[in-house]
Protein backbone atom coordinates (compact mmCIF):
# COMPACT_ATOMS: atom_id res chain seq x y z
CA UNK A 1 0.00 0.00 0.00
CA UNK A 2 1.36 3.56 -0.55
CA UNK A 3 1.35 6.04 2.27
CA UNK A 4 2.54 9.70 2.54
CA UNK A 5 4.16 11.50 5.04
CA UNK A 6 3.80 15.37 4.18
CA UNK A 7 6.36 17.65 6.58
CA UNK A 8 6.32 21.42 6.11
CA UNK A 9 5.94 22.34 2.46
CA UNK A 10 7.34 18.39 1.18
CA UNK A 11 5.84 15.26 1.04
CA UNK A 12 7.76 11.61 0.71
CA UNK A 13 5.85 8.97 -0.49
CA UNK A 14 6.29 4.98 0.92
CA UNK A 15 5.25 1.18 0.37
CA UNK A 16 4.75 -0.50 2.83
CA UNK A 17 2.94 -3.94 2.55
CA UNK A 18 -0.55 -4.27 4.03
CA UNK A 19 -0.29 -6.78 7.02
CA UNK A 20 2.73 -4.31 7.91
CA UNK A 21 0.57 -1.14 8.21
CA UNK A 22 -0.81 -0.23 11.94
CA UNK A 23 -2.40 3.28 10.42
CA UNK A 24 -1.71 6.20 8.28
CA UNK A 25 -2.91 9.75 9.67
CA UNK A 26 -2.88 13.23 7.83
CA UNK A 27 -4.45 15.70 9.99
CA UNK A 28 -8.02 17.85 9.38
CA UNK A 29 -8.77 19.77 5.92
CA UNK A 30 -9.27 23.11 6.26
CA UNK A 31 -11.41 26.20 4.66
CA UNK A 32 -10.17 27.21 1.49
CA UNK A 33 -7.56 29.80 1.62
CA UNK A 34 -9.81 32.49 -0.47
CA UNK A 35 -12.65 32.12 1.82
CA UNK A 36 -10.90 32.41 5.44
CA UNK A 37 -11.85 36.11 5.15
CA UNK A 38 -15.29 35.81 5.13
CA UNK A 39 -15.14 32.66 6.99
CA UNK A 40 -13.60 35.17 9.88
CA UNK A 41 -16.02 37.92 9.46
CA UNK A 42 -18.79 35.46 10.54
CA UNK A 43 -17.17 34.61 13.12
CA UNK A 44 -16.75 38.35 14.68
CA UNK A 45 -19.90 38.77 13.61
CA UNK A 46 -21.57 35.78 15.46
CA UNK A 47 -19.56 35.10 18.54
CA UNK A 48 -20.46 32.75 21.35
CA UNK A 49 -21.74 34.71 24.62
CA UNK A 50 -20.99 37.88 23.73
CA UNK A 51 -22.20 40.76 21.00
CA UNK A 52 -20.47 40.94 17.60
CA UNK A 53 -16.92 42.80 17.93
CA UNK A 54 -18.68 45.78 16.20
CA UNK A 55 -20.61 46.30 18.93
CA UNK A 56 -17.47 45.81 21.54
CA UNK A 57 -15.61 49.06 20.54
CA UNK A 58 -16.85 53.29 20.00
CA UNK A 59 -14.95 55.66 17.64
CA UNK A 60 -12.23 56.94 19.80
CA UNK A 61 -11.21 53.55 21.24
CA UNK A 62 -7.46 52.48 21.02
CA UNK A 63 -7.43 48.98 20.30
CA UNK A 64 -4.53 46.11 20.38
CA UNK A 65 -4.87 42.89 18.00
CA UNK A 66 -2.62 40.86 20.27
CA UNK A 67 -1.59 38.23 17.27
CA UNK A 68 0.17 34.74 18.31
CA UNK A 69 2.68 34.35 14.94
CA UNK A 70 1.73 31.19 14.84
CA UNK A 71 -1.93 31.88 13.67
CA UNK A 72 -2.38 30.37 10.06
CA UNK A 73 -3.39 32.23 7.50
CA UNK A 74 -2.59 36.01 9.62
CA UNK A 75 -2.58 38.29 7.08
CA UNK A 76 -6.38 37.07 5.82
CA UNK A 77 -7.52 36.71 9.77
CA UNK A 78 -6.13 40.04 10.41
CA UNK A 79 -7.54 41.80 7.22
CA UNK A 80 -10.82 40.40 8.58
CA UNK A 81 -10.33 41.99 12.42
CA UNK A 82 -9.32 45.49 11.23
CA UNK A 83 -12.25 45.10 8.47
CA UNK A 84 -14.74 44.46 10.97
CA UNK A 85 -12.79 47.57 13.68
CA UNK A 86 -12.71 49.89 11.17
CA UNK A 87 -16.51 49.68 9.99
CA UNK A 88 -17.43 50.22 13.62
CA UNK A 89 -15.80 53.71 13.41
CA UNK A 90 -12.11 52.81 14.65
CA UNK A 91 -9.82 54.33 12.86
CA UNK A 92 -6.50 52.57 11.24
CA UNK A 93 -4.35 54.65 13.23
CA UNK A 94 -5.87 53.76 16.44
CA UNK A 95 -5.17 49.56 15.74
CA UNK A 96 -2.19 48.15 17.19
CA UNK A 97 -0.93 44.47 16.45
CA UNK A 98 1.00 43.21 18.82
CA UNK A 99 3.35 40.25 17.93
CA UNK A 100 4.10 37.61 20.42
CA UNK A 101 7.49 37.56 18.52
CA UNK A 102 9.75 38.54 15.53
CA UNK A 103 9.90 36.18 13.29
CA UNK A 104 7.24 36.91 10.57
CA UNK A 105 7.48 39.63 8.44
CA UNK A 106 3.41 41.33 9.14
CA UNK A 107 3.85 44.63 7.98
CA UNK A 108 3.36 44.34 4.26
CA UNK A 109 -0.38 42.27 5.25
CA UNK A 110 -1.41 45.16 7.70
CA UNK A 111 -4.09 47.25 6.32
CA UNK A 112 -2.87 51.20 5.60
CA UNK A 113 -2.31 52.82 8.67
CA UNK A 114 -2.35 49.86 11.55
CA UNK A 115 0.71 50.22 13.47
CA UNK A 116 2.64 46.86 14.48
CA UNK A 117 5.32 46.04 17.38
CA UNK A 118 7.23 42.89 18.64
CA UNK A 119 6.80 41.82 22.33
CA UNK A 120 10.32 41.91 24.05
CA UNK A 121 9.58 40.54 27.37
CA UNK A 122 13.43 41.05 28.21
CA UNK A 123 12.68 44.75 27.78
CA UNK A 124 11.69 46.16 31.18
CA UNK A 125 10.50 49.65 30.47
CA UNK A 126 8.34 48.03 27.72
CA UNK A 127 6.09 46.12 30.44
CA UNK A 128 4.23 47.41 33.35
CA UNK A 129 2.49 45.71 36.47
CA UNK A 130 -0.93 44.61 36.25
CA UNK A 131 -2.10 43.20 39.12
CA UNK A 132 -1.70 39.99 41.42
CA UNK A 133 -2.92 36.60 40.89
CA UNK A 134 -5.03 35.09 43.32
CA UNK A 135 -1.78 32.76 44.25
CA UNK A 136 -0.21 36.22 44.65
CA UNK A 137 1.88 36.20 41.50
CA UNK A 138 2.59 39.43 40.15
CA UNK A 139 1.93 40.31 36.60
CA UNK A 140 4.09 41.96 34.00
CA UNK A 141 2.31 42.69 30.80
CA UNK A 142 3.46 44.52 27.60
CA UNK A 143 2.59 48.02 28.88
CA UNK A 144 0.92 48.05 25.32
CA UNK A 145 -2.01 45.60 26.77
CA UNK A 146 -2.51 47.48 29.64
CA UNK A 147 -2.99 51.14 27.89
CA UNK A 148 -5.41 49.47 25.38
CA UNK A 149 -8.89 50.26 25.55
CA UNK A 150 -9.72 47.77 24.01
CA UNK A 151 -7.52 43.89 23.35
CA UNK A 152 -8.63 41.57 21.11
CA UNK A 153 -6.45 38.49 21.52
CA UNK A 154 -5.97 36.16 18.31
CA UNK A 155 -4.36 32.95 19.23
CA UNK A 156 -3.74 29.73 17.76
CA UNK A 157 -5.22 26.70 19.36
CA UNK A 158 -3.01 23.98 20.17
CA UNK A 159 -1.66 21.52 22.71
CA UNK A 160 0.59 22.84 25.54
CA UNK A 161 3.46 21.04 27.64
CA UNK A 162 2.77 23.42 30.51
CA UNK A 163 -0.86 24.66 29.86
CA UNK A 164 -2.13 21.48 28.42
CA UNK A 165 -4.41 24.05 25.71
CA UNK A 166 -2.86 26.86 24.24
CA UNK A 167 -4.91 30.18 22.91
CA UNK A 168 -5.49 33.31 23.26
CA UNK A 169 -5.63 32.98 26.68
CA UNK A 170 -2.04 31.64 26.84
CA UNK A 171 -1.03 34.48 24.52
CA UNK A 172 -1.89 37.31 26.79
CA UNK A 173 -0.05 35.22 29.89
CA UNK A 174 2.35 34.15 29.74
CA UNK A 175 3.28 34.78 26.56
CA UNK A 176 3.21 38.90 26.60
CA UNK A 177 4.82 38.86 30.08
CA UNK A 178 7.85 38.98 31.34
CA UNK A 179 11.07 36.55 31.23
CA UNK A 180 10.44 35.56 34.74
CA UNK A 181 7.15 34.48 33.95
CA UNK A 182 8.68 32.16 31.41
CA UNK A 183 10.74 30.61 33.33
CA UNK A 184 8.30 29.71 36.03
CA UNK A 185 5.68 27.68 33.56
CA UNK A 186 8.48 25.86 32.15
CA UNK A 187 8.47 24.09 35.47
CA UNK A 188 5.42 23.11 34.89
CA UNK A 189 6.13 20.72 31.87
CA UNK A 190 4.45 17.81 31.32
CA UNK A 191 4.43 15.14 29.09
CA UNK A 192 0.97 13.90 30.32
CA UNK A 193 -2.20 13.89 27.75
CA UNK A 194 -3.91 17.05 27.70
CA UNK A 195 -7.50 16.86 28.77
CA UNK A 196 -10.20 19.06 28.98
CA UNK A 197 -11.67 17.66 32.13
CA UNK A 198 -8.72 17.72 34.11
CA UNK A 199 -7.37 21.20 33.74
CA UNK A 200 -4.01 22.18 35.06
CA UNK A 201 -3.26 25.03 37.50
CA UNK A 202 -1.34 26.59 35.03
CA UNK A 203 -4.32 26.84 32.15
CA UNK A 204 -6.48 28.40 35.48
CA UNK A 205 -4.18 30.94 36.03
CA UNK A 206 -3.49 32.11 32.25
CA UNK A 207 -7.31 32.86 31.78
CA UNK A 208 -7.85 34.60 35.33
CA UNK A 209 -5.16 37.42 33.75
CA UNK A 210 -7.09 37.71 31.06
CA UNK A 211 -10.13 38.62 33.62
CA UNK A 212 -7.73 40.80 35.21
CA UNK A 213 -7.15 42.70 31.99
CA UNK A 214 -10.27 42.66 31.64
CA UNK A 215 -9.62 41.14 28.03
CA UNK A 216 -13.13 39.42 27.24
CA UNK A 217 -12.98 38.91 23.55
CA UNK A 218 -10.52 36.31 22.52
CA UNK A 219 -10.50 34.63 18.58
CA UNK A 220 -9.06 31.32 18.55
CA UNK A 221 -8.10 29.88 15.58
CA UNK A 222 -7.82 25.64 15.10
CA UNK A 223 -5.34 24.56 12.36
CA UNK A 224 -5.66 22.30 9.36
CA UNK A 225 -3.14 20.42 7.84
CA UNK A 226 -2.09 22.75 5.66
CA UNK A 227 -4.23 26.25 7.06
CA UNK A 228 -6.96 27.45 8.98
CA UNK A 229 -9.74 24.76 9.81
CA UNK A 230 -11.95 26.99 12.02
CA UNK A 231 -12.44 30.28 13.81
CA UNK A 232 -14.34 30.54 17.59
CA UNK A 233 -14.59 33.98 19.07
CA UNK A 234 -16.55 35.16 21.85
CA UNK A 235 -16.45 34.92 25.66
CA UNK A 236 -12.85 34.27 26.48
CA UNK A 237 -15.05 31.37 28.85
CA UNK A 238 -16.84 30.34 25.81
CA UNK A 239 -13.57 30.30 23.77
CA UNK A 240 -11.85 28.10 26.14
CA UNK A 241 -14.63 25.50 26.06
CA UNK A 242 -15.90 25.49 22.39
CA UNK A 243 -12.16 25.91 20.98
CA UNK A 244 -10.39 23.17 22.49
CA UNK A 245 -13.45 21.24 21.42
CA UNK A 246 -12.86 21.62 18.16
CA UNK A 247 -9.06 21.29 18.56
CA UNK A 248 -9.57 17.90 19.96
CA UNK A 249 -12.31 17.04 17.52
CA UNK A 250 -9.85 18.03 14.94
CA UNK A 251 -6.56 16.70 16.24
CA UNK A 252 -7.23 13.76 17.86
CA UNK A 253 -5.31 10.68 16.54
CA UNK A 254 -5.69 7.15 18.28
CA UNK A 255 -4.01 3.82 17.15
CA UNK A 256 -5.16 0.42 17.22
CA UNK A 257 -1.70 -0.68 18.36
CA UNK A 258 1.47 0.81 18.82
CA UNK A 259 3.87 0.12 16.10
CA UNK A 260 7.81 -0.96 15.49
CA UNK A 261 8.74 1.99 13.62
CA UNK A 262 6.59 5.13 13.74
CA UNK A 263 7.16 7.87 10.87
CA UNK A 264 6.33 11.07 11.55
CA UNK A 265 6.58 14.52 9.77
CA UNK A 266 7.20 18.14 11.30
CA UNK A 267 6.01 21.43 10.38
CA UNK A 268 3.37 22.77 8.21
CA UNK A 269 3.20 24.67 5.14
CA UNK A 270 4.60 28.44 4.66
CA UNK A 271 5.98 28.40 9.19
CA UNK A 272 9.39 27.46 9.98
CA UNK A 273 10.35 24.55 11.69
CA UNK A 274 11.98 24.74 14.94
CA UNK A 275 13.59 22.13 17.87
CA UNK A 276 10.39 23.05 19.31
CA UNK A 277 8.43 21.16 16.63
CA UNK A 278 10.41 18.30 16.87
CA UNK A 279 10.25 18.13 20.60
CA UNK A 280 6.14 18.02 20.02
CA UNK A 281 6.53 15.84 17.22
CA UNK A 282 8.29 13.25 19.09
CA UNK A 283 5.94 13.32 21.99
CA UNK A 284 3.04 11.82 19.90
CA UNK A 285 5.61 9.43 18.42
CA UNK A 286 6.64 8.00 21.79
CA UNK A 287 3.04 7.75 22.25
CA UNK A 288 2.63 5.49 19.29
CA UNK A 289 5.97 3.42 19.05
CA UNK A 290 7.19 0.35 20.90
CA UNK A 291 9.64 0.53 23.63
CA UNK A 292 13.03 -0.29 22.10
CA UNK A 293 11.36 0.67 18.60
CA UNK A 294 12.03 3.31 16.38
CA UNK A 295 11.11 6.62 15.51
CA UNK A 296 11.90 8.61 12.04
CA UNK A 297 11.21 12.59 12.12
CA UNK A 298 10.98 14.60 8.73
CA UNK A 299 11.27 17.92 9.05
CA UNK A 300 13.20 20.53 7.77
CA UNK A 301 14.15 22.29 11.19
CA UNK A 302 16.70 24.71 11.69
CA UNK A 303 17.69 27.13 14.34
CA UNK A 304 19.97 27.18 17.27
CA UNK A 305 20.05 24.41 19.75
CA UNK A 306 20.11 25.53 23.36
CA UNK A 307 21.60 24.60 25.89
CA UNK A 308 20.01 22.40 28.01
CA UNK A 309 19.49 20.34 24.68
CA UNK A 310 23.08 20.44 24.21
CA UNK A 311 23.78 18.82 27.40
CA UNK A 312 21.41 16.35 26.96
CA UNK A 313 22.55 15.40 23.67
CA UNK A 314 25.88 14.96 25.32
CA UNK A 315 24.57 12.11 27.18
CA UNK A 316 26.25 8.39 26.86
CA UNK A 317 23.40 6.69 27.69
CA UNK A 318 19.57 8.12 26.44
CA UNK A 319 18.34 6.16 29.26
CA UNK A 320 19.66 9.02 31.74
CA UNK A 321 18.22 12.14 29.78
CA UNK A 322 15.21 12.90 31.75
CA UNK A 323 16.94 12.78 35.03
CA UNK A 324 19.81 14.97 33.57
CA UNK A 325 17.53 17.53 32.99
CA UNK A 326 16.81 18.76 37.23
CA UNK A 327 17.35 22.25 37.88
CA UNK A 328 17.32 23.57 34.21
CA UNK A 329 14.01 24.65 34.18
CA UNK A 330 15.03 28.28 33.72
CA UNK A 331 16.90 27.83 30.60
CA UNK A 332 14.69 28.64 27.14
CA UNK A 333 14.96 25.33 26.03
CA UNK A 334 13.84 23.45 29.03
CA UNK A 335 10.38 22.63 27.46
CA UNK A 336 12.01 21.49 24.35
CA UNK A 337 15.03 19.40 26.08
CA UNK A 338 12.42 17.72 28.35
CA UNK A 339 10.06 16.36 25.98
CA UNK A 340 12.95 15.21 23.64
CA UNK A 341 14.80 13.33 26.48
CA UNK A 342 11.55 11.32 27.08
CA UNK A 343 11.76 9.97 23.55
CA UNK A 344 15.26 9.37 23.38
CA UNK A 345 15.01 7.31 26.56
CA UNK A 346 12.36 5.28 25.06
CA UNK A 347 13.38 4.34 21.41
CA UNK A 348 15.86 4.59 18.70
CA UNK A 349 15.59 8.42 16.93
CA UNK A 350 16.37 8.97 13.33
CA UNK A 351 16.10 12.41 12.50
CA UNK A 352 15.92 14.25 9.11
CA UNK A 353 16.52 18.35 9.69
CA UNK A 354 18.57 21.43 8.84
CA UNK A 355 19.70 21.39 12.37
CA UNK A 356 23.66 21.55 13.31
CA UNK A 357 24.98 18.19 12.84
CA UNK A 358 27.74 19.62 15.33
CA UNK A 359 25.15 20.16 18.07
CA UNK A 360 23.64 16.61 17.02
CA UNK A 361 26.82 14.31 16.61
CA UNK A 362 27.42 12.78 19.83
CA UNK A 363 24.11 12.55 20.60
CA UNK A 364 22.28 9.17 20.56
CA UNK A 365 20.21 10.58 17.78
CA UNK A 366 20.87 9.09 14.32
CA UNK A 367 20.43 11.98 11.72
CA UNK A 368 19.62 10.76 8.03
CA UNK A 369 21.16 13.00 5.36
CA UNK A 370 18.04 12.16 2.87
CA UNK A 371 14.50 11.27 3.10
CA UNK A 372 14.63 8.67 1.50
CA UNK A 373 16.59 7.04 3.92
CA UNK A 374 13.65 6.23 5.79
CA UNK A 375 12.24 3.69 2.97
CA UNK A 376 15.15 0.88 4.29
CA UNK A 377 13.65 1.77 8.34
CA UNK A 378 10.19 0.95 6.32
CA UNK A 379 11.60 -2.17 4.46
CA UNK A 380 13.58 -3.85 7.87
CA UNK A 381 10.58 -3.09 10.26
CA UNK A 382 7.52 -5.45 11.34
CA UNK A 383 4.71 -2.88 11.84
CA UNK A 384 4.74 0.67 10.69
CA UNK A 385 2.59 3.62 11.64
CA UNK A 386 2.58 7.18 9.79
CA UNK A 387 1.91 10.24 11.44
CA UNK A 388 2.02 13.85 9.35
CA UNK A 389 1.43 17.08 11.49
CA UNK A 390 2.57 15.05 14.59
CA UNK A 391 3.56 18.47 16.26
CA UNK A 392 0.05 19.98 16.30
CA UNK A 393 -1.80 16.38 17.45
CA UNK A 394 -2.81 14.65 20.21
CA UNK A 395 -1.90 11.15 19.77
CA UNK A 396 -1.97 7.71 21.76
CA UNK A 397 -2.69 4.03 21.48
CA UNK A 398 -6.47 3.66 22.25
CA UNK A 399 -7.10 1.87 25.83
CA UNK A 400 -3.77 3.31 27.20
CA UNK A 401 -2.99 6.07 29.59
CA UNK A 402 -0.52 7.65 30.51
Amino acid sequence: MQVAVDYQDQRLELEVPDERLVADWHGPTGVAAADVYQHVCEALERPSQYPPLRQAVVPGDRVVLALDIAVPEAPAVLSAICATLERAGVEADAITVLASSAGVDLAHALPRGVALAVHDPSDRPRLAYLASTGEGRRVYLDRLLTDADVVVPVGRLGYDAVLGYRGPWSLIFPGLSDEKTAQTFRAWTSADWPDRDRPRPALGESTEVSWLLGCQFHVGVVPSASGLAEVVAGLESAVLAEGTHALDRAWTFEADSRAELVVVGVGHPGMPTRLENLAEGLVNAARLVERGGKIAVLSRAEGPIGPVCRRLFGLDDPRLAPSALRGQEAEPDYTAAYQLARAIAWADVYLLSRLDRAGLEDSSIITLDRPEEVRRLVATSRSCLFLSQADSARARVAGETD
